[in-house]
């Protein structure tokens, strides 16, 4: 029998309703039941005590949901205490996917954790924060008798998508909209992330386009943000973040208004990228990395990327990076489909990378001799 007990509030900090689920999830877990507890943690490294064993499912995946070894055994999955969308996915997961005989929200606290819990388990009980043994025996009494586990997530059919493109609407590439749209239409594409250079304008530009043609393409208006040190993509984001800000306060930025935030070529060395040890402290504000670029002139760029991504757990994505319609998705994913930040967290735990590679010098060629030909913003 596996439970879900949610706390609402930090694992880590003497908390009401931590201190109860803490006390809830080990009740069950004398009572010979698999208590998987669940809530946000600053420094989940202090939550050793007893019998919890810490994963931390945004950063491990799947596998922070096996069972832990023989014989009752309660499971802490540390979510991140600010709200990311990979925590926000982790979440969806446990509670649509994760083999629940039950699940239960400790408290009446409010706040993410609570407002995304409900609102991919609507029928998910709340408990009080006293007599947990008393609570844990009812759980299990009710949940041995008449399970309630949320539906499993069913996945959304697999599209191909292109996570790092350009348009006219940046200042150096001069693929017009219905170009971009038809082309990506061609290659039997279901999405792309309209990614131009400090502005949203091409993404909606895009999505106008398409739904005043009826077409059947996913448009994720985006942004790449330069920084001071590096770029950083905002995807679904509602408005333009100004560029030369520090790589910190960038990421805050989009993060504030909701955006998705990916890291594109982090370690291309012909582009300005941020310090390595920078990205290892943002990691847990970062939703994910780009892992595969298809315009990078050297392959041990993306080598790197990937080593550092899978070391720190990070979601990995791809890209093409075009600034020609050519060179439209010589890299990219095949996923679930999606339609917003949430559920491209979602998608992005069943992604494959799929590559196209072209010539970096011909598609090079291609951008200079277009971009000199053609007038900005033309269409």
């Amino acid at each position: 029998m596996r439970i879900c007990v949610i706390a609402p509030t930090a694992l880590d900090r003497p908390d009401p309703a931590a201190t109860a689920a803490h006390a809830l999830a080990e009740a069950l877990a004398d009572l010979g039941v698999e208590a998987l507890l669940v809530g946000p943690a600053r420094h989940p490294d202090l939550l050793t005590e007893g019998r919890l064993t810490v994963r931390a499912l945004e950063r491990s995946g799947p596998a922070a949901l096996a069972p832990t070894g023989p014989g009752p055994r309660t499971v802490a999955v540390g979510l991140a205490r600010p709200r990311t969308w990979a925590a926000d996915a982790a979440l969806r997961r446990i509670l649509r996917g994760g083999g629940l005989d039950l699940a239960v929200l400790v408290g009446d606290e409010e706040g993410w954790v609570a407002a995304t819990a409900l609102a991919a388990a609507p029928t998910l009980e709340r408990v009080g924060t006293t007599a947990p043994k008393r609570t844990a025996k009812a759980m299990a009494e009710f949940a041995r008798g008449e399970a309630r586990a949320p539906s499993p997530l069913a996945p959304a059919d697999p599209i191909l998508a292109d996570f790092h493109l350009h348009s006219v609407h940046s200042h150096d590439c001069s693929t017009g909209i219905d170009e971009l749209c038809e082309r990506a239409l061609a290659l039997g594409l279901g999405a792309l992330c309209v990614t131009d250079h400090d502005t949203v304008a091409g993404g909606y530009a895009a999505r106008a386009h398409v739904e005043a043609h009826g077409i059947g393409l996913e448009i994720a208006p985006s942004s790449e943000v330069k920084s001071r040190t590096g770029e950083v993509i905002g995807i679904y984001l509602p408005e333009d973040v100004p560029p030369g800000l520090p790589f910190a306060d960038t990421v805050e930025a989009l993060r504030d208004l909701g955006a998705f935030v990916y890291v594109p070529h982090p370690f291309a060395g012909f582009h300005a990228i941020p310090d390595a040890a920078l990205l290892e402290r943002l990691a847990p504000l970062i939703d994910a990395l780009e892992v595969t670029n298809g315009r990078l002139a050297r392959e041990s760029f993306n080598d790197q990327a990937l080593a550092f991504a899978t070391r720190l757990g990070l979601p990995q994505g791809a890209g093409s990076d075009a600034h020609v319609a050519a060179g439209l998705f010589t890299a990219g994913l095949e996923l679930p489909a999606f339609h917003d930040p949430a559920s491209l967290a979602l998608a992005l735990g069943g992604a494959r990378v799929v590559r196209h590679p072209r010539s970096f010098l011909a598609l090079q060629a291609r951008k200079w001799l277009r971009t000199r030909r053609t007038p900005a913003h033309a269409e």
